[in-house]
This record gives C-alpha cells, sequence and structure tokens, in this order.
C-alpha cells in the first residue's frame, strides 16, 4: 500500500508539473494545518481547486477519489475539487498522454459523471470550475433587494434626475407616466454604480503598480502629477462622503482609462446635489456591490447577467433573454475551434473580429474571449494580447445602456490589469431621434451606420478613436456570435410612444422589404444581419435561437437563406426538461446553431450533425466536456444525448426536422411518414378543410352558461380526466361577441365533428384527436371538415380519428410541431394541414372501412396517458387495426410506441432507458 501511495505521489508531482506547464498555478501534495494534504492544489483568483487522485480507475477507485474530493470540501480546504483517476498502467513518462478519467464535486451533487480526456482537457475543466462557484441567482436577489432599498432612500425628484442623467426609460402609456414610472430607472442607474463599484474593488489590489505615467483624462501627452493611488472602493463606501469619495477615486482612475465603465458610474454620482438621502443610498449601494465582491460567485463571469436580468424585468418587451454561461461556453467552443487561427501567433488573434450585434451584458462575448485563451494560453499572461482582445477583437452592441455598461465591465475583467480605452462596445440607438427619424439600433448596418450613443458625460463615444472619428462601418466579421432579440411585434413596441411606435414600425417594413424575414417577430431580422456581417469567404454565425426557428412555417424562408449562404454545421437542442433553454429567465425551447460561410465551388456540403441533448449541461465545465464529446461524435443517451446527421438537401429545403425528438428512431420513421415510404400518404389539407384555430374563437365567442338564441356550442377544453376516450362531447355554449357577430358566423359555418388540437399537454394528454355526435367549434381544438364525398357518412372521419390517436398518429402530430414548449406543443392551420395521412385514394376503401370498424369498436374505451401508452391494451389495439389497413410492420409501430413512451417531451421527465 506504501509503494502505491508513493507511486501516486510521484504521479501527482508530475501532473502538477504539467498543470503549471499549461499554465495554471498548481502546487503537490500541499499540506494544510491538522496533517490535511490536497494532492494538487490550483488557485485561479481567489478561488482553491483541489484535485484528488488515485491510481487506477476502477469502480473502487473512482468512489475513494471521490471520497477524498469531498473530503476537501468538507474540510473547507477548497471551494470545488475534482476527482481525477490515473489509467493502471500510468507512468511517470506516460502520463503526458495518458488518458485520465475526472468528475467534478462542488458539494452539491452525490452522483458522478465520470469524463476521459488528456490533460490539456482536464485543464480547460480546472480554469472553467470558478464558473460554477457559488449560487448567482441569491447573490443577485440579494443584491436587488439592496438596490430596492437604496431607491427608497430617494426622492421622487432625485430618480428623476438619476433617470435623465443616464438617458433611461421609464414606465409610460402612450407616452405618458403611469404608476411608480421612475422607480425602474433608478434602480438601473443604481445598479452601474454598482458595477462600477466591483470593478473598483478588483482593481484596488493591482493599482498601486498602475500608477499611470501620462494623464489619459485630458492629454495623454501631459505627465501625471495627482496624488496616487486612488481611494480604495472600501474606504470609499465607509467615508462621511461616499459620492464624493468615489467621484475621486474614479475621477483618479480615468486617468488609466476605463471610460466606459467610470464615465457612466460618474454620471450617476453626477445626477442629484449633494444630499444626505442620495448620499446613503448611493452608500448603502457601495456596501452590497462590495459583499457581492467578495463572494466567491463574483468570479463567475454571468454574475453581472444574472444581477441585470434580477434587477430589471425587460425580456417580455425587447426579447433581451440573455444567454446563460453553459449555453454560452457550449456555443463558443463549437464555434471557435482550433483550425480558425494560428493560436500561437499574436498578430494573427489580433486580426480577428468577433461580434455580438446584440450583445446584452456580454456573456457570449466574454465566452469567445475564454475561449481564445483556451486555444492561445500566452493570452492569459499577455497584456498586448489582452488589450489586443478588448479593444481590436471584441465588438458589441445593444440598444441598452445598463446592459452595455455591464458587458464593459464584463470584458475588463478579463484582465483587469489591462489599460483599455478603445473598447468597441457601443449603445446602438432604438427610437425616434429629435428630427423625427426612426432607427433600429444595430439592424441598422443594413443601410447605413446606425446612430452610437456616447456614454454619459464622456468626452467620446464609446465607438470612437482617440481622433474622435465615428468608426464608418461594422468590420466583416470571423464570427458572428449572438442571442438575438425574440420578441412579437404587439410587445417589443410597448415603451414607446403610439407616434413614435408607428415610425420604427415604418422604419421595419422599410429596412425588410423583400427581405425573407417574418416581421411578426424580429429575431429573423438579426439572423439576416449577421449573414450581412459574416465576412464573405471565411465568416461563422453562432446563434441562440427560439427552437420554433427550426419548424415554424413563419421561418422557412430564413432558414433556406441560411442554408444557401452557410454550411448549416450544427445544430444543437435540448430535451431535458429541466432545461430546455439556452436563455435565462425563459422557459420556452431553444436551439444553438453554428454555421460556417459556403461558397460555390467549394464541393458538396457534409451532412448537418444534429445533436439534442438529454441532459443540458447546468456549468461551464460540463458545456466544455459536452462540446468535446460532440466534436469527437461520442454523444451517447443518458450522458448527453443523441446525434443525427440531416442530409444537405433536407436543410437546403428548411427540414430541420431532425430536432423533434431525442430518438433519432423517430426523426427517421416521421420522414418516412412524410415521404409516403410507410404507406401511401398525403398532406391531410389535401382531403380536409382545417379551421379556424383556437385564438380565432376565443376572439368571436365568449363562453356561457346558458344557450342563446343561436345554441351554438363548442368543445373549449382539454380535460384530460374528461376526454379519454375518441369519443367527445361539447363541453359549453358559445355566445358571439357583441362586436363580432359576422365574424363569429363565419367561424361557425365552419364547425366539425371532428377536431384536431390545437395545443396538447403531452404528459397527462390521452387523445390527439377527437369525434363528436354534432358538429362544434373548439378553443384548444380545430375543425376539420373531411371534403372527399365517396366514403359513408363519418366513415372516413372515423378512420382519421382511429389513425391519429394510434401510435403513427401521434408520431404524425409530434413530428412537425412547433416546439415552443416541447411538452406543450402548439399547432398551427400550417402545422395541422401538413399532417400526412394515409392516401385512401391509393390504398383502397378498404383500408378506410377497417378503420372505422375499429373506431366503432373502441369509440367509448379509456386509453391510458401518452407516457404510459406502451402499457395502454386499447392504444394497442389502435396499432394493430392501424397495421392491418396499412400494411405495416408490427414490430416496428411497436417500436414507434415504445420510443415515443419514452421521450422527454412526453414524459416531462429526463430520459431514462428502458430497464433490463
Amino acid at each position: 500500500m506504501a509503494t502505491t501511495r508513493e507511486w501516486e505521489s510521484t504521479l501527482n508531482i508530475r501532473l502538477s508539473d504539467q498543470l503549471r506547464r499549461c499554465g495554471l498555478a498548481a502546487k503537490p501534495e500541499v499540506i494544510h494545518p491538522g496533517n490535511r494534504r490536497i494532492d494538487i492544489e490550483v488557485r485561479i483568483g481567489p478561488a482553491v481547486i483541489a484535485v484528488e487522485a488515485e491510481h487506477g480507475q476502477s469502480r473502487t477507485k473512482q468512489v475513494e477519489a471521490i471520497g477524498d474530493a469531498d473530503a476537501r470540501l468538507e474540510q473547507g480546504l477548497a471551494q470545488c475539487a475534482i476527482a481525477v483517476c490515473y489509467p493502471d498502467d500510468t507512468t511517470e513518462e506516460s502520463l503526458p498522454s495518458a488518458r485520465l478519467m475526472w468528475t467534478v464535486r462542488d458539494g452539491s451533487r452525490t452522483d458522478a459523471d465520470w469524463t476521459v480526456g488528456d490533460i490539456e482537457r482536464l485543464v480547460s475543466v480546472i480554469r472553467l470550475t470558478p464558473a460554477q462557484l457559488g449560487d448567482p441567482d441569491t447573490t443577485a436577489a440579494v443584491l436587488s433587494g439592496s438596490l430596492d432599498g437604496a431607491v427608497r432612500r430617494l426622492s421622487e425628484s432625485q430618480k428623476q434626475d438619476l433617470a435623465r442623467a443616464l438617458d433611461l426609460p421609464w414606465k409610460t402609456k402612450d407616452g405618458k407616466p403611469v404608476g411608480n414610472p421612475w422607480d425602474a430607472p433608478a434602480k438601473r442607474a443604481l445598479l452601474v454604480v454598482a458595477t462600477a463599484v466591483m470593478f473598483h474593488s478588483r482593481l484596488d489590489v493591482h493599482l498601486r503598480e498602475l500608477r499611470p505615467e501620462y494623464d489619459n483624462r485630458t492629454n495623454p501627452l501631459q505627465p501625471f502629477s495627482d496624488t496616487w493611488p486612488p481611494a480604495m472602493a472600501q474606504q470609499c463606501a465607509e467615508s462621511a462622503a461616499p459620492v464624493q469619495a468615489f467621484r475621486e477615486s474614479w475621477n483618479l482612475i480615468l486617468s488609466l482609462d476605463y471610460k466606459p465603465i467610470f464615465e457612466t458610474g460618474r454620471a450617476a454620482l453626477n445626477a442629484c446635489p449633494p444630499d444626505p438621502s442620495f448620499a446613503n443610498a448611493i452608500r448603502d449601494t457601495a456596501r452590497a456591490a462590495l459583499s457581492v465582491s467578495e463572494n466567491i460567485a463574483s468570479l463567475r463571469h454571468d454574475l453581472l447577467g444574472r444581477i441585470f436580468h434580477t434587477v430589471l424585468d425587460t425580456a417580455r418587451y425587447d426579447g433581451s433573454f440573455y444567454t446563460t454561461t453553459p449555453a454560452a461556453t457550449l456555443l463558443a467552443a463549437l464555434a471557435i475551434t482550433e483550425d480558425m487561427c494560428d493560436w500561437e501567433d499574436p498578430e494573427a488573434i489580433a486580426k480577428l473580429r468577433i461580434t455580438d450585434p446584440a450583445c446584452g451584458t456580454g456573456t457570449l462575448l466574454m465566452a469567445a474571449a475564454e475561449r481564445i485563451r483556451e486555444l492561445a494560453p500566452r493570452s492569459r499572461d499577455d497584456e498586448t494580447l489582452a488589450a489586443a482582445l478588448i479593444e481590436q477583437v471584441l465588438t458589441g452592441y445593444d440598444v441598452n445602456l445598463t446592459a452595455t455598461h455591464m458587458a464593459a465591465t464584463t470584458l475588463g475583467l478579463l484582465s483587469p490589469t489591462t489599460h483599455f480605452q478603445n473598447m468597441k462596445i457601443g449603445r446602438a440607438f432604438l427610437g425616434v431621434d429629435t428630427t423625427g427619424k426612426a432607427f433600429l439600433g444595430s439592424l441598422e448596418f443594413l443601410d447605413q451606420q446606425p446612430k452610437l450613443m456616447p456614454w454619459p458625460n464622456a468626452a467620446q463615444a464609446v465607438t470612437q478613436v482617440d481622433s474622435g472619428e465615428e468608426m464608418a462601418a461594422a468590420e466583416p466579421a470571423d464570427l458572428v456570435i449572438m442571442n438575438p432579440p425574440f420578441t412579437r411585434a404587439d410587445l417589443r413596441h410597448d415603451q414607446f410612444s403610439p407616434d413614435h411606435e408607428k415610425k420604427i414600425k415604418e422604419r421595419e417594413k422599410e429596412l425588410f422589404s423583400n427581405k425573407p424575414v417574418n416581421l411578426s417577430h424580429n429575431g429573423g431580422a438579426f439572423l439576416y444581419l449577421a449573414d450581412f456581417l459574416a465576412k464573405l469567404d471565411t465568416g461563422t454565425m453562432a446563434v441562440v435561437l427560439p427552437l420554433v426557428g427550426a419548424t415554424n412555417y413563419s421561418t422557412i424562408e430564413i432558414r433556406r437563406l441560411l442554408a444557401e449562404h452557410f454550411h448549416i454545421e450544427t445544430i444543437v437542442t435540448s430535451h431535458d426538461p429541466e432545461r430546455i433553454y439556452f436563455s435565462e429567465n425563459t422557459n420556452i425551447g431553444e436551439m444553438l446553431l453554428v454555421c460556417r460561410r459556403w461558397l460555390s465551388g467549394m464541393g458538396a456540403k457534409s451532412p448537418t450533425r444534429i445533436v439534442n441533448l438529454a441532459r443540458s449541461p447546468a456549468t461551464p465545465a460540463e458545456a466544455f466536456t459536452v462540446a468535446g464529446a460532440i466534436e469527437s461524435n461520442n454523444v451517447e443517451p443518458q450522458a448527453y444525448g443523441t446525434v443525427q446527421y440531416w442530409p444537405e438537401s433536407k436543410i437546403a429545403a428548411g427540414d430541420w426536422g431532425a430536432v423533434q425528438f431525442l430518438s433519432p428512431y423517430l426523426c427517421d420513421k416521421f420522414a418516412e411518414l412524410e415521404n409516403g415510404k410507410c404507406f401511401p400518404s398525403v398532406p391531410i389539407g389535401k382531403i380536409a378543410d382545417i379551421g379556424p384555430e383556437g385564438r380565432r374563437i376565443r376572439d368571436a365567442f365568449t363562453r356561457s352558461a346558458m344557450p342563446d338564441v343561436e345554441g351554438r356550442i363548442a368543445l373549449w377544453q382539454h380535460d384530460t380526466e374528461i376526454t379519454q376516450s375518441m369519443t367527445a362531447k361539447a363541453d359549453s355554449h358559445i355566445v358571439a361577441k357583441s362586436a363580432k357577430a359576422h365574424l363569429a358566423e363565419s367561424y361557425w359555418q365552419q364547425r366539425s365533428t371532428l377536431l384536431l388540437p390545437h395545443r396538447l399537454f403531452l404528459p397527462t394528454a390521452r387523445i390527439a384527436v377527437v369525434r363528436l355526435s354534432t358538429p362544434a367549434l373548439g378553443s384548444l381544438w380545430t375543425p376539420c371538415r373531411v371534403k372527399v364525398p365517396q366514403y359513408g357518412s363519418g366513415e372516413l372521419e372515423k378512420a382519421l380519428c382511429v389513425y391519429f390517436n394510434s401510435s403513427v398518429g401521434v408520431l404524425a402530430i409530434l413530428g412537425d410541431r412547433s416546439n415552443r414548449k416541447p411538452t406543450y406543443p402548439q399547432f398551427s392551420l400550417d402545422d395541422l394541414r401538413s399532417l400526412p395521412v394515409p392516401d385512401f385514394a391509393t390504398i383502397g376503401t378498404d383500408a378506410v372501412s377497417k378503420l372505422a370498424a375499429a373506431y366503432d369498436k373502441y369509440a367509448e374505451s379509456i386509453l391510458m396517458p401518452l407516457p404510459q401508452m406502451n402499457d395502454c391494451p386499447v392504444r394497442k389495439a389502435l396499432d394493430n387495426a392501424v397495421c392491418a389497413a396499412l400494411e405495416i410492420d408490427g414490430e416496428t409501430v411497436a417500436t414507434i410506441r415504445r420510443q415515443l413512451s419514452m421521450e422527454p417531451s412526453v414524459t416531462g421527465k429526463r430520459y431514462a432507458a428502458p430497464s433490463a
């Protein structure tokens, strides 16, 4: 045993040496008081990461490594720990090329996800571990509460002064203030102060050695002569006059530069005349910010974004759903590859151009910078290269002042000791200026230079160079990385007066006329912009998008445009019901998209890699591991997910249907249904009239407890405790709204006895399609009126009802759904009209009769919920009827039924493989 420990110690020393060669501050065999030992101690800033290693990769060795790692956390010796297992045959000489096993421990989980990789990959995971420490949501909530308290100290006039000084919007309706309109902008202004204080506190440990030689506040050629160093952030906060203390300290720091951060902070401090209430509000804000800075979670570069989301709930109106750090890490790792640049050449790195035209708080730009620093370790220590990243490589635009201020702060944290002046973070004006001209933020690049707003009280715009000349145009980008705003037109202009809203919409129509952009939402507009900004020969686009962008008919033209101009290299979706999204503060399904420019003459495009994750990464370290698994084609069920390769012909046609299911089998079988390979099929829209959809019924009718003179009825609800068989009954009287009588009559003429789903909550739904004895309309149902007269009365309706409630029919319905929420899909009329159904004209009338007979037999039978469909005897009977009528292989249908019952979107639970 002693020999084994000595051998492990030798390997630990050798591994520590390898970690130091890769730029980590690593020490082997560190002894702490009480004779408590850490195999390898790595320090990243104030964070301590313990690496606990075992020689061997057996289950026993894994348990021992995890036990040691968890013990270091319990003993308080480290904030994070990594359990590592060396291969059994590892020697000191073979270690550099050994395939190690490791799992990250943070004290919050009992299970272990082991990863296999080389030392370089382990180094990347270690570097990312501080980004999963602490609880940013709690930290953000505490800071938000502190800012609320600070706002309450202010008078209404002080709140107005803060809002106007920073040009912050306030609550309006039709251009007039409503409610407590000044509270939100005042809170934003204090958040600006808080983030400046946080950055100030990070600078404190470096300021003494950063004494400027020249004074950049006025004349860069004038020698600096003021007293140095500035007062520390803590000193300013506890000063008797905190406003003056911070103002003087930030004025000195500005002699170095850091204008994007401290000019805006000073603008907030200068907004109000000296007053005890204002001083106390600033002191409270600073104390709260310093508390955040002392928290280990402040190391997370998503913290400012979390604070922003918690403090400012504007996403519903401006579409600003900011990217989670794990998603940003995953997207950047997939988009920025080893062959994208010579990472050993600083000049080549400095020539890269990475742009985010909707940068928010800078999370994606920060992830891109971290990825570059991963591929080019020299950039972590080289001040010149760090300055190049900040001042040349990374460019961001946003319409929100507070967000751009935090983006500047976030990027500044890349290298707090790096002086930066020409940071390329710009506030692009969205609104109508004093001349009556409307601007659409960074979208104006498509036509002209956007109107770029200066930092409040700054001498020059953030996008200007020292000469004061404005950038003439956006530089062609090697990478456009973004999470564009994706908001409905009826919401995203609510902050403007009716007159300004009208002008902005007119500008949108002017800019996007004759372009494949659906202006009912603005996500496609930014995809068009990304195409415009990306280099024409080698540009790459990496985007976070709502999942509906892969399936909706309204976005098919933009999908085709992307496929025409790019190789759609990778699509990543989440089928993890606990995290179907990649953005903060949203619960809709999303996808990551990586596209690379493709020109004629470059040959045939390889198939698109579509990754459907079963477990979405919760931390940056997990995201990096998932990215490595994707790149090495090692994605497996239950570990990460599944991979499909979708042919270029489908992608070019706008068919991205492989995102619909975690199971590749189901995706393939749905494609066969559509193509008529299972049986001759046609879209149901060819044999039936579909509509009106449920929201139209809700517009024209109201429910009533009593009938009116018209006697109209509807199946309004989809109550799974009531609707349990194929035969359903109307549950509501409906009455036409007084102003919609003519429209209501038109809709009533479209009633039917066969109703298709408008929405389905899959984890509880039993029935997909219902048939009534009396024609009716629906709210969560859509009428389907068959128009093939040669079949007997109701026979085709019965046949279709059996088909759609069989496993094959459920697959047909779910295979082309609009996946805003995969567990609760909504079906547009276009979705419904395209549903593949048997082409009975080719198959023959005998098939209709067989299916209608099955309906008559099982119409009143209760079906089990979809997650239990594999155990449902009625569903199996319907499947048998469909197999007999359409001559489908029974084993194929049984496999469809079994795999549908395990789909996360059907069960509402994480994927679990069938038990033995």
